[in-house]
This record gives structure tokens, C-alpha cells and sequence, in this order.
């Protein structure tokens, strides 16, 4: 640990010896950041510790993949042939992970996850390249120069600091020859611009042709569903019939299509089956506390009671579970002792509720021989709470009985056509091609996409009509925009912690106990501020999640790259630039932009060392715990789990979700790229940073988590876009820094890097963005043809991609026009699950429960 404080800080030697200069004490910075490396790896190394423990504890949580209840989960059975982790050795996990090639995570986690991953080793490849020539010829030649290392927090003198201590150091305060000197080592700051900008182009779009690259090849090689689909919209009313929308089609010569779906206003139909959800969960709550109430805790107890001659030893319902490694396979429901009044919900009025054939029903239930007073009862009235006593699974099942009569017959309704469709090609080539193609000279008319994958479809939002949506898209824009707004004064109160000088002018009082107080300056100004916005930064990106979802968006994964989009304009706006204005800037002088963005990062160089010294050694091992997910078992077996289904979900593995994993890594990267000619020890800490970000989502995207949204990589242009505009910032507070020590011309020898690096820009948006979107049509294989049920069964039996295996058998049908209307499920056994229909008592298994989420 003291070699690593010495690394990261050796260029504070100067700064302890500091005085007090324009009312404006700074604490020494080697102090600060000494304490904040000692209490960042207090957190890191007890989150590291803590997991280790956990996982060989808890395995089916953290190794949620390789769990039995999720073996037919098809975004977890992809990465069933991983290597295995040892069950008992605490830290065996860390060389199998490090091990997994980059092929391997293609393989089982998909493009999406290479991606990801991918963000992390070129940050790292780029950071070690420029702290290697930052240690070896920037740091050496401006020591040489001023007497410090890194020229990152700001002098004594606003003005004449560095000019000043490189006086002292050449020992001639007056000394022309000095001072001449001192300009020539400006212009390395103006080369390193250079140098630095150059490598990190060359790194992204390295990065960039190997993802594409990777992206033809790896989709050109496929044949799914989804690859051979377009979403068309803007479809006249003329053409909203399945039959004449094809012979338009394929009238325009384009290809021969092989199926169509016409999106409708299922609008009602899909209200149906979420009130048909609650009615069910209802049931299954009731029929839990009847097994209680009857004494059945086990199996020996269900097969005693003659529920049902075949069952065989395959149910078990054990009130009792845990997730220690030694525990049985056979998982059960938990049970709650919580009351009967708190858990009970009262189906809406939607539904007309029958008053006679409730006792008739009795006889045609598979009910135990018990006694009448052993069977759970509520009231009809409201909230349960009043009107007449009746059985409560009777209730429920009634009520059950009429949601899906109900259903049945809106199955057979005719629906209104929206301007949707999803239409199926024969082979991959043509539906490129149609996806490209203009297919109306009217505006707004036939407008083609490449669709998302079916189970990646959000239906209640595609069933929306185009007003609808809009609607929501509209309010909810003009939301987050006057949020955004209310956001800053917060964020600029903050700020005004970050100093003294600016707490003296908002609190003097507080201004002048830190004066007399280093430590508590210490923690006021040095680390409590970077806390802070680690919170702040912690919460607001689950809001962003939450309004997305409530967007209108038609896929998840355009849902959640409109998260990271959201999540880095919060914290590049909000959290980044209002932050370092209000904290030691005023840019009411638009002349001034660059100088005082320069002088105001400089002034906040420590705060961005400690954030990043935080959030890399303590933050992100926490990460590894899963706190959210680990917290709902104690809480969820209380609260809301209460019947088998819960059970099943609980042990979902959670969705790692890139609007909250990857805004803050390209921010933290920006912030590296901005220092990295005034300070190595940003540069170190950054590096740090990904290293260990690398390792923990490499970990967490094979093993404890799954991607669902299916966006094949289309993440990256919205990575290339905010580097770009982080190199834009860099070289802007170049200017500044040059333009604050008087180097003019320096300064404007780097004028033409911005040019350059917006030419950059339109060259990727020009040339690499289509490939980053598009299959070509050279790297289609030319045996993909359409094949027959029978014929597909065969060739899944190969060695396929990992979107073929996950939509096998699947359809652009609208899912609720097909589900399977079942009754509840009363009953786990390790894939299987037992559930009672009209019938009797039937299994399923538990990977249809995916449509359930």
C-alpha cells in the first residue's frame, strides 16, 4: 500500500510546504489522497473478502448462471459450458475468470458482452501507453523544468506559482534565461496534445475495425429469425392486411418474403393478462397457506394426502429453504407467517364477479380430504376487509375461470391494425437489403429497420398507437429536460465544498472553523465531496432506467442505450462540467472559456484523483456483491415471496444493464484523457480504475448476470462519439492551461487538433456506422436458406451462435395470442414444476416461466 501512495502521489512532495494565499488554504494534497487510497482499500479488500465468502456460501447467487433453477433459462443456459468455478476454494474463481478468452465470452455471453468488455481493454491499452511515456519523458522533463512531476493542482500564486517555483528551483528569480527555457518545456505540453490524441485515435478505431470485424463474422454466420426480419412502419391503411401488404412486397422485386405480422391494438388483450397475473398470483398465495394449514411441509406428506394418484417422489414442498452448498436440490416455496389480511389482493372491477356455483365448484377441484375449516377463506367485500366469508381458492379459481373465458373470446376478436409489421424474408441477404432499401417515395411511408430480436420485443409498447407513443416519448423528453435544469442547483451547492475559499463565501463561519482546523478542512474539503457525489451518482441512473421503461420505447435494447445515453448526459453535464464551472470557475467571460476550464480542472484535480481512487479500489468490488439482489432473499421471504413462482424468480439471475454499468467507466475515461499531460497520477489511478472494472464485470457478465436486450454491438458508436467528444475537452483545456502561462503561441499550434478530430468523427459516421448497423452481404454465407421445422431441428443439433440457440422455435407472434392458459403453480421440483388446471395436476417447465418476468 506504500508503494502504491508513493506512485500515485510522489509529485505532492511540494505541496505540504505550502502557505495560506489569498485567504485560500489547500490541504496538502499527498495527505488527502494518502487517506483516501488507505479507506478505499478498507472497502475494496472487504467487498473483495466478503464475495470471496459469499460465493463458495451462496453459490446459486453469485454463480446464479450454473444455478438448477435457471438450467433451462436460455440466457443462462448459453453459458453452461464455462469453465467451472471450484465450489470451495474461496479465491480459485480469480484464475478461471482471467483465463476465459475473448472467443469464449462471444461464444456463451455474446457480442453485446465482447463489446463491453472490449470498452475496458482498449481504456486500459490507451492509459498504459500514455502514463508509459508520461513517466518516462513528461514527468522527468518537467521536474527538470519546475521542480515537480505533475502540474496538476494549482500554485500558491494564481498568476505566477509555476513561474515562481521554477525560479527557485533554477535559482535566479530574475533570470531572463529562465524563463525562456520555461517556454521551450511548453511546447512538450503542445507535442503530448498530439501524441496523446494520436493514440488514442489509433486505439479506438483499432478498437472500432476489430468490432466490426468481429460483427460480420459473427452475424453473417447465423441464420435466426431475427436476421432474416425487418420492422416496417408507416404502413397505409391500404396495405394493413397480411396478404396484399406481401404482394407489395415482393412486387418491388426485393426478395421473397416468407411470413408477416401485422402488429394490432392488443392494447386490451394485454391488460387482461396482467390483471389474469394478479388473479393468479392470488390463488397461488392462498393455495400455499392451504398446505400450511393442512400440515403439508414435505413430500412424504403431498403424496399421504392423495392430491393426485401419479406423482410419484417428485414433489417437494419443504417450507424451509436456504442456498448452502450441501442443501437438497429439491427447492420449495417459502413460506410466510405473515397475516392473511396483508397478502390478500382484491381483483379489480374490472371483472363481473359470479355470486352462485362457488360450493358447486368444490367437487371439481383436486382438493385435499380435509375439513372445511382448514381452508383459507376471505371476504368478498372491499379490500377483503368486509362483505360475506367465502373459500378463498374457490374464489380465486372462479375468478380465474372468467379472466380466461374472457381471454378466450378476445383471442377471437378482430383488432385494428396499426402501421407495424414485422416482416420475415427467406434469406438473410434480402432482408439486408430490404432494410436498406427506400421502399415509398412519400414521406413517412414504408419506412424499413432491421427488428429486434422477439424476445427482446417490448409488446405493450408496440401495441401503442403512433399518437400514443409520441405522446410519451414528448412528456417525457420535456420532463427530463426541466429535470436536468432543477438538477444543477443541487450539483452547484455541492461544488461550493470543494474549497475554502468558496465555503467562506457561502458559510463563513464554516469557512473560518476550516481554517483553524485541518482535519476537519481535510474531510470537508478533500473527501467528503467525492462521497457525495459517488452517491449522487448511484441513485440518479436508476431514475433514468425507470423513466425509460415508461418511454414508449419498442425493444429493450433501444430502451437501454437511451439509458446510457441518459445516465452520461446526467453525469457529464450535471456531474462533470456544472460541477467543475460552479466549483471554481465563472464563465460569464465566453472569451475566457478555455482559461478558466483549464485553471478551474487544475483546481479540481484532487477531488477527480480521489473520485477515481474511490470508485476503482472501493466502489467497484463492491459491485461484486450484488447488494440489491443479495438483500431480496431476507427481505423477499418476508414481504413478497410467498408461493413457488416467487421462488423461481427470486433466483433469477439479475440483468447486468449497460444504462448503469457504462456511463460512468466513458466519464472516468474522459477525465483521464483530460489530465493526462498535467498529471501521472490520474493517469495511474485511471488505470487502476479499469483494471479492476474489467475484471469485475468480466466475472459478473459470465456468471452471476445475464445481457437480455439483444442490440449486437450497437452500443459502440455511442462509446466511439463520447470519446470523441472527450478528446474535444481535452485538447480545449490545453489551450486553456497553455493560454494561463502566457505560451500564445503554444496554444495555437493546437488549433488545427479539433479540426482533425471532428474530421475523425465524420469519417466513422460516414464509413464505419453502416457496418456497425448492417450485415454486409459479402459476409453472408451463401448456404443460408429458409428451412422447414424439420430441417431446423437437424441443424440446430450443430454447433451454432448463440442468438440462433436462443431463438429456436421462436415467432413474431404476439406472445399472448399463444400462452398457455394455466393454472397455479403450487409446487418445484428442480427443472419441473407442478401446477393444477381444469384437468388435474399437470407439469411444466420452468423455462416457459421466462414469459412471466
Amino acid at each position: 500500500m506504500n508503494s502504491l501512495t508513493e506512485l500515485l502521489f510522489a509529485s505532492n512532495v511540494t505541496a505540504t510546504a505550502r502557505k495560506d494565499h489569498h485567504d485560500v488554504y489547500r490541504p496538502a494534497t499527498g495527505r488527502i489522497a494518502r487517506y483516501q487510497v488507505i479507506v478505499s482499500l478498507v472497502l475494496g479488500l472487504s467487498a473483495f473478502l466478503t464475495f470471496s465468502f459469499l460465493r463458495v456460501r451462496y453459490p446459486k447467487i453469485y454463480v446464479a448462471n450454473f444455478n438448477s433453477f435457471n438450467s433451462n433459462y436460455l440466457h443462462s443456459t448459453s453459458r453452461r459450458k464455462l469453465p467451472k468455478i471450484p465450489a470451495k476454494s474461496l479465491f480459485g474463481w480469480i484464475p478461471i475468470v482471467y483465463g476465459i478468452s475473448e472467443e469464449q465470452i462471444l461464444e456463451h455471453a455474446g457480442l453485446d458482452a465482447v463489446v463491453f468488455l472490449g470498452f475496458f481493454k482498449m481504456c486500459i491499452k490507451i492509459i498504459t501507453t500514455c502514463l508509459f511515456l508520461a513517466i518516462t519523458i513528461l514527468s522527468p522533463v518537467r521536474y527538470y523544468f519546475t521542480g515537480r512531476l505533475d502540474q496538476d493542482y494549482p500554485s500558491d500564486s494564481e498568476d505566477e506559482g509555476d513561474n515562481m517555483a521554477k525560479r527557485m528551483w533554477w535559482g535566479v528569480l530574475d533570470s531572463e534565461n529562465a524563463e525562456g527555457s520555461y517556454q521551450h518545456f511548453l511546447w512538450l505540453y503542445t507535442a503530448f496534445t498530439y501524441v496523446f490524441t494520436f493514440i488514442v485515435c489509433y486505439f479506438l478505431f483499432k478498437q472500432t475495425v476489430k468490432i466490426i470485424n468481429m460483427r460480420q463474422a459473427y452475424l453473417g454466420s447465423q441464420n435466426s429469425i431475427t436476421d432474416r426480419t425487418i420492422k416496417l412502419s408507416g404502413i397505409p391503411p391500404v396495405l394493413r392486411d397480411e396478404e396484399d401488404l406481401k404482394r407489395h412486397i415482393e412486387s418491388l422485386g426485393i426478395g421473397e418474403v416468407d411470413s408477416i405480422v401485422i402488429v394490432k391494438e392488443w392494447t386490451s388483450l394485454n391488460n387482461l393478462f396482467n390483471l389474469r397475473k394478479k388473479i393468479l398470483r392470488n390463488l397461488e398465495v392462498q393455495w400455499v397457506e392451504y398446505f400450511k394449514r393442512s400440515g403439508i411441509a414435505n413430500k412424504n406428506d403431498l403424496l399421504s394426502a392423495n392430491i393426485h394418484p401419479n406423482l410419484g417422489d417428485t414433489i417437494n414442498l419443504d417450507e424451509r429453504y436456504s442456498d448452502s452448498p450441501q442443501e437438497s436440490p429439491l427447492q420449495s416455496p417459502p413460506q410466510s407467517n405473515t397475516p392473511r389480511s396483508s397478502i390478500i389482493e382484491q381483483i379489480t372491477e374490472i371483472i363481473e364477479q359470479a355470486d352462485q356455483g362457488l360450493d358447486d365448484s368444490t367437487n371439481n377441484l383436486p382438493l385435499l380430504n380435509d375439513e372445511l375449516n382448514c381452508r383459507p377463506q376471505i371476504n368478498k367485500g372491499f379490500l377483503g376487509w368486509f362483505g360475506p366469508k367465502v373459500d378463498a381458492i374457490n374464489y380465486y379459481t372462479e375468478q380465474l375461470e372468467i379472466i380466461d373465458k374472457e381471454i378466450l373470446r378476445a383471442r377471437s376478436k378482430e383488432y385494428p391494425a396499426t402501421s407495424t409489421s414485422f416482416i420475415t424474408m427467406k434469406t438473410v441477404a434480402q432482408a439486408q437489403m430490404v432494410a436498406q432499401a427506400v421502399l415509398d417515395p412519400k414521406i413517412n411511408h414504408l419506412i424499413t429497420n432491421l427488428a429486434p430480436a422477439p424476445h427482446d420485443i417490448r409488446w405493450e409498447n408496440l401495441c401503442l398507437s403512433r399518437s400514443e407513443r409520441n405522446t410519451r416519448i414528448f412528456f417525457t423528453t420535456v420532463f427530463i429536460g426541466i429535470l436536468s435544469i432543477l438538477l444543477v442547483f443541487p450539483v452547484s451547492y455541492l461544488a461550493n465544498f470543494l474549497n475554502v475559499k468558496s465555503i467562506s463565501r457561502v458559510w463563513p463561519k464554516l469557512g473560518e472553523l476550516l481554517k483553524a482546523n485541518k482535519w476537519a478542512e481535510t474531510l470537508i474539503t478533500g473527501l467528503l465531496p467525492t462521497y457525495i457525489f459517488t452517491i449522487l451518482n448511484l441513485i440518479m441512473p436508476y431514475f433514468y432506467i425507470w423513466i425509460s421503461k415508461r418511454q414508449g420505447f419498442t425493444s429493450h435494447s433501444d430502451e437501454e442505450l437511451s439509458t446510457v445515453s441518459k445516465n452520461f448526459f446526467y453525469i457529464f453535464v450535471n456531474l462533470f462540467l456544472i460541477f467543475t464551472v460552479f466549483g471554481t470557475a465563472s464563465l460569464s467571460d465566453t472569451s475566457k472559456i478555455a482559461n478558466q476550464l483549464a485553471q478551474s480542472l487544475r483546481d479540481l484535480s484532487l477531488f477527480y484523483v480521489d473520485l477515481i481512487i474511490l470508485q476503482g479500489l472501493g466502489i467497484f468490488p463492491y459491485k461484486l456483491l450484488l447488494l440489491g439482489n443479495l438483500i431480496k432473499f431476507p427481505l423477499g421471504s418476508i414481504f413478497w415471496c410467498k408461493t413457488p413462482r416467487d421462488h423461481l424468480k427470486l433466483y433469477k439471475p439479475p440483468v447486468f444493464n449497460f444504462g448503469l454499468q457504462l456511463p460512468q467507466p466513458i466519464l472516468i475515461f474522459i477525465i483521464t484523457i483530460v489530465y493526462s499531460v498535467m498529471s501521472s497520477k490520474i493517469l495511474t489511478a485511471g488505470l487502476i480504475y479499469f483494471i479492476i472494472g474489467f475484471f469485475v464485470c468480466k466475472y459478473q457478465l459470465l456468471y452471476a448476470c445475464v445481457h437480455p436486450p439483444h442490440s449486437t454491438g450497437k452500443v459502440w458508436p455511442l462509446v466511439f462519439r463520447r470519446i470523441i467528444l472527450g478528446l474535444l475537452l481535452f485538447q480545449l483545456t490545453m489551450v486553456g492551461t497553455l493560454a494561463l502561462q502566457k505560451a500564445y503561441i503554444c496554444a495555437s499550434f493546437l488549433a488545427p487538433l479539433p479540426l482533425l478530430t471532428l474530421s475523425l468523427l465524420w469519417n466513422f459516421q460516414k464509413n464505419y456506422i453502416p457496418l456497425s448497423i448492417f450485415i454486409a452481404l459479402r459476409s453472408i454465407e451463401n448456404d443460408q436458406t429458409f428451412r422447414n421445422d424439420d430441417q431446423e431441428n437437424v441443424w440446430q443439433l450443430n454447433d451454432r451462435t448463440l442468438d440462433e440457440r436462443r431463438e429456436l422455435n421462436k415467432t413474431y407472434e404476439f406472445p399472448h395470442l399463444l400462452d398457455d392458459l394455466d393454472g397455479p403453480l403450487i409446487a418445484i421440483d428442480g427443472n419441473d414444476v407442478l401446477m393444477i388446471n381444469k384437468e388435474g395436476l399437470s407439469i411444466k417447465s420452468t423455462q416457459d416461466f421466462e414469459q412471466w418476468d
